[in-house]
């Protein structure tokens, strides 16, 4: 029987043979890709290749990707091929061979290789594609296993770009899966017995959008075979699961239990046993994906991908205590066998501490957790999406396994009304405010109500008394110097973390002992928790101070939210804005908010126009107390976090007179003049179709922030210009008598600088181009004898001249190689070697090879850069060694 390891080495080998260049692995986290959470196929690392966007290493490339998906975690373990993380081997053609060739190759594979049987083999085509299915009758396979295919099981189209018909391939595993025959193919019905183990899609036509189809000038070859599908077929595995892929896991996991994993229950069909088989690949699935995403660098959390990697090792943990395990951490102890089952290397000590801490804060909530569900369905019979949230963000569960647990006493959640408490929420999420609940969780258990009082609207001070004084796991009396420790006081000036504003910061005094203020969060009541670091004892009150002056900038900074998410509507009016989180510090704020297209400058530059007319309205603030139904009635917008509004018949709207009404409970300036002013400095994207605003506001950060620019800029365009000398000498005189003229209006300045640098890089295009069409003289340049080879080396200061000179010599020496070499910064060289009659690969992967260098070509002509410590004349004589 073949291991998984050597079949997915016979994939490489075989298409290695076929001139195919063997692409390692890649992370799981995609680089340079925000449309991506996961890399989530064989192709998703090499898509820059097929749009051109990069040169690929070659027209021919062949890997086994890991990758993850996770739209349908619930279906792990209940059915025989749904995973988190799998491998797609893939085989890839850039412009190379095409359709008859790629079909060739798999028959080839399939029946040469891996020694299937042709009767159990059947193949499904696009109906229009007849090449596809003239080429594999041809080859051999029966007309009558040729499955015809519509255009919406057979052809690759996503709306726009490259898209063509494509061929699966799929084994039979005979009746024992499922007595019905052909018909589960021809009518594209999930099954057990047709297993789909290879797709290959002719990648031909160009969707203009429109659902106009031309022919690629470049037709490309696209695969996926999967490593599991293919592994449990020649391993007679009912399952992937019961293969050498999962079982050395689940194996693994018997050992912490006293239930055992039965392969024969696919067939005998035992309910109980079922429950068993699917807890323990549970496990072997999520720590399959958990271990190696957290190996590339992804940590347990509340958003985006730590959130999905949580879900794991909580669903996993869960499925765990379902076979009587327990050990308070146990998942960890799987890294091992995991890393063990793939080929990947995995940081054993790393990834097992960050397992194990997650187990062992999920391992203090879970109890807590299900107690609630339980004592909550017994009041009420079921479950309000409030308590749901509440097991999310106080108890750290993630909705599905909370939907999960509740599913299985008959209960069912709406999922996508938890949506709009997750947006609505999500800051909390986003936040610190999460962490430090789950620090101080058990002490915090002994809070039963609401029982202080937040002063911070009206004072900045309070004289307080101390009604809980915690560590993080019970109620003390007093601490020490240095200890951290949390209060809770009947009354503070501080706001604690929420809405998107981050806590107050200050000190407290008690008697002469000065405590320092960490945090503050809200628990599960409302309550304000101060984590605090000073000596405290809890009889004698204590004396609260807000550093005011980073107060008024909270306050800036969340009115300026508001305000903003309303320009922000101004600019795009015909699009559904959403406001999808925002991070207010002392210091500037984000603001996340969703479209589907990068904002460009004159969008950004609107948004900033509008804000400084609603600065200048000088528009008043005020607040109206109203209830939840009375805020809708207003035209409130709620587009931050509810939790501040627990109490639905009393809320608060901030209203800019004749601008905006928003439900908020935040700090706010009295007047829009207060902002001062407003500066978005930069935009980034955070996935698909959201963006990120950095914003500043005041005058006193806008007009730091503007001279530091303006100074930058004046020093980078000096740099632009001597970038090459004979420009900085003919142009030095030109860029004085275009410096922008100092004036007050700083905006303007950094502005004037910057249409000056779109003019200088523009005159230096036009340089380089006047420059390129200059003859270049190569009299100058001798070639010598080395290892009876003549070679032209030789270093240049100007890569420009080098390229010329390089390619000039080359085509006046024919039987000559060329090595050009110009130092691009201390000690990196950029390298070019050209030659008519010899390698110029095999010469420039030696050098590279030996100087730690990069880069690619053909066999005329190959280029990069090296690394050496080395002068030029030692250098020049390591090179022709290696001639």
């Amino acid at each position: 029987m073949l291991s998984s390891k050597e079949i997915r080495q016979m994939w490489l080998d075989f298409f290695e043979s076929k001139g195919h260049l063997v692409v390692e692995s890649k992370s799981l986290i995609p680089v340079n890709d925000p449309s991506l959470l996961w890399i989530n196929s064989g192709v998703a690392t090499l898509k820059d290749y097929f749009s051109g966007k990069k040169i690929p290493p070659a027209k021919r490339l062949t890997n086994s990707q890991k990758s993850i998906r996770t739209n349908d975690i619930e279906n792990v373990g209940v059915t025989a091929r749904h995973h988190t993380l799998f491998e797609m081997l893939g085989n890839f053609s850039i412009g190379d061979y095409f359709k008859v060739e790629a079909i060739e190759f798999a028959y080839e594979f399939i029946f040469k290789v891996l020694k299937l049987e042709k009767e159990r083999i059947f193949i499904t085509y696009y109906s229009e594609d007849k090449e596809t299915f003239d080429t594999w009758t041809r080859l051999g396979i029966s007309k009558d296993h040729m499955i015809k295919g519509s255009r919406e099981t057979n052809f690759w189209d996503v709306g726009q770009g490259p898209c063509g018909p494509d061929t699966e391939i799929f084994y039979d595993r005979g009746e024992k899966y499922d007595k019905r025959g052909i018909e589960l193919l021809k009518d594209d019905i999930e099954n057990d017995r047709y297993i789909e183990i290879w797709n290959i899609v002719f990648s031909q036509f160009n969707n203009d959008g429109e659902n106009n189809y031309t022919d690629l000038a470049t037709k490309n070859i696209d695969t996926g075979a999967g490593l599991e599908r293919i592994v449990s077929i020649l391993q007679d595995a009912p399952t992937n699961f019961d293969t050498d892929l999962f079982l050395p896991i689940i194996h693994a996991t018997e050992k912490l239990t006293n239930l055992k994993y039965d392969i024969n229950n696919y067939f005998t069909k035992n309910p109980k046993q079922t429950k068993i088989n699917t807890n323990f690949k549970i496990i072997a699935d999520h720590m399959r994906a958990s271990v190696n995403a957290i190996n590339d660098g992804v940590n347990p959390s509340n958003i985006g991908r730590g959130y999905i990697i949580r879900r794991l090792i909580r669903r996993s943990y869960r499925a765990g205590l379902a076979l009587k395990i327990n050990e308070k951490a146990f998942l960890y102890k799987l890294t091992k066998v995991v890393r063990d089952s793939l080929i990947y290397k995995i940081d054993v000590k790393k990834v097992e501490d960050i397992i194990k801490k997650e187990e062992e804060l999920f391992a203090k909530t879970i109890n807590d957790g299900e107690k609630l569900l339980e004592n909550e369905i017994e009041k009420k019979g079921t479950i309000t999406m409030e308590v749901a949230f509440k097991m999310f963000d106080t108890y750290g569960f993630p909705i599905e396994l909370t939907d999960e647990i509740l599913r299985e006493k008959g209960i069912f959640l709406d999922l996508k009304e938890f949506e709009k408490y997750q947006k609505i929420h999500q800051e909390k999420s986003r936040g610190e405010v999460g962490v430090g609940m789950d620090k101080v969780i058990n002490s915090l258990a002994l809070v039963k109500d609401l029982v202080s009082e937040f002063i911070g609207y009206d004072f900045t001070k309070s004289t307080s008394k101390i009604l809980y004084l915690l560590n993080e796991e019970k109620q003390i009396k007093e601490t020490k110097e240095d200890e951290i420790s949390y209060l809770i006081l009947d009354k503070t000036p501080f706001y604690a973390t929420s809405g998107g504003q981050n806590h107050d910061h200050g000190y407290m005094m008690q008697g002469k002992n000065k405590i320092e203020i960490l945090d503050v969060f809200k628990d599960k009541y409302w309550n304000h928790v101060h984590k605090v670091k000073g000596k405290i004892n809890i009889k004698d009150k204590i004396d609260c101070f807000v550093d005011e002056a980073k107060r008024i900038n909270f306050a800036r900074g969340h009115s300026a939210t508001h305000l903003m998410y309303h320009a922000i509507r101004e600019t795009y009016p015909h699009e559904k804005i959403e406001q999808l989180g925002s991070n207010i510090t002392w210091e500037h704020f984000t603001f996340d908010f969703g479209l589907d297209r990068r904002p460009n400058k004159e969008e950004l530059a609107n948004i900033e126009k509008i804000m400084r007319s609603f600065i200048a309205k000088k528009a008043k603030r005020n607040y109206i107390i109203t209830s939840i139904k009375g805020a809708q009635k207003l035209g409130a917008w709620m587009t931050i976090e509810e939790s501040e509004y627990h109490d639905a018949n009393k809320v608060r709207v901030v209203e800019f007179e004749n601008i905006t009404r928003d439900l908020c409970g935040g700090t706010h300036v009295a007047n829009s003049k207060d902002i001062e002013d407003f500066k978005i400095v930069s935009v980034d994207s955070k996935g698909t179709g959201v963006y990120r605003l950095r914003v500043l506001i005041s005058k006193s950060y806008v007009h730091a922030y503007l001279d530091e620019q303006i100074k930058l800029k004046q020093e980078f365009l000096k740099t632009l210009i001597k970038q090459n000398q004979e420009f900085e000498k003919t142009y030095s005189k030109t860029f004085e008598t275009k410096i922008p003229k100092e004036t007050e209006d700083k905006e303007k300045l950094l502005n004037d600088y910057l249409r000056l640098e779109e003019i200088i890089r523009e005159d230096y295009r036009k340089f380089l181009k006047a420059k390129q069409n200059e003859a270049v003289s190569i009299e100058a340049y001798k070639a010598e004898k080395v290892n009876g080879k003549e070679l032209f080396l030789f270093f240049e200061n100007d890569a420009n001249t080098l390229r010329k000179v390089a390619i000039q010599l080359r085509e006046t020496n024919p039987s000559s190689i060329v090595v050009a070499l110009s130092e691009t910064k201390p000690k990196n060289y950029f390298i070019l070697v050209g030659t008519k009659k010899f390698n110029a690969q095999e010469i420039f992967k030696k050098i590279t090879d030996s100087f730690n260098g990069r880069g690619g070509g053909n066999v005329l002509v190959c280029q990069g850069s090296i690394s050496s410590t080395l002068d030029q004349k030692t250098l020049a004589s390591k090179i022709k060694e290696l001639i």
